[in-house]
């Protein structure tokens, strides 16, 4: 009888993941950091729209969004805020289809002047290659003096920097923009 008890014991410690661990154990066997995010397949978006339309197995058209990817989603909202997201998944801006520029998409999107007052101009630039986000905000003001002038309010992810861009990108970005 106290064999089979035993049986019985053992096989319910095996069946439930065994004896409890300390967080010391835990954290010992936790990876070092969260796996990074592939972005190569972000590729794939050249030449569409962020949103866009796709047509299912059966004919059912659903929307998708390149915001809501899980590679992007994450660092979008801590660069730009949720609420951004959420206006952007509501119509309040205006695009243009991604462009690629050597391993970086370019995301254009312009204000919808029917739905929100800002007219800043927003870029956002994916590097293909690790977990960075960069974006420019970019408006065109006249000055009194009839002087053109653009304005930036550049972001970034957390440790990086408009110094992380290659020079390739930096001129065309500031074709973009309208820099001279």
């Amino acid at each position: 009888m106290k064999c089979l008890l035993f049986l019985l014991l053992t096989g319910s410690l095996g069946l439930f993941g065994g004896p409890a661990q300390t967080s010391a154990q835990t954290s010992a066997q936790a990876p070092a950091s969260a796996p990074t995010p592939d972005r190569q397949q972000l590729r794939v978006w050249q030449g569409r729209y962020p949103h866009h339309d796709v047509r299912g197995p059966r004919g059912r058209v659903q929307k998708i969004s390149f915001f809501k990817l899980p590679a992007l989603r994450k660092p979008l909202a801590e660069m730009l805020g949720e609420d951004f997201l959420d206006g952007v998944e509501q119509g309040n801006y205006l695009e243009e289809p991604i462009e690629l520029f050597g391993d970086y998409l370019l995301v254009r999107l312009y204000p919808n002047l029917r739905r929100i007052e800002d007219e800043h101009r927003l870029i956002i630039v994916v590097p293909l290659e690790g977990t960075a986000l960069h974006a420019v905000y970019y408006q065109e003001v006249v000055g009194a003096d009839g002087q053109r002038d653009i304005q930036t309010d550049w972001r970034h992810s957390f440790g990086t920097s408009l110094d992380d861009l290659p020079e390739s990108l930096k001129t065309r970005l500031a074709t973009i923009m309208g820099l001279p």
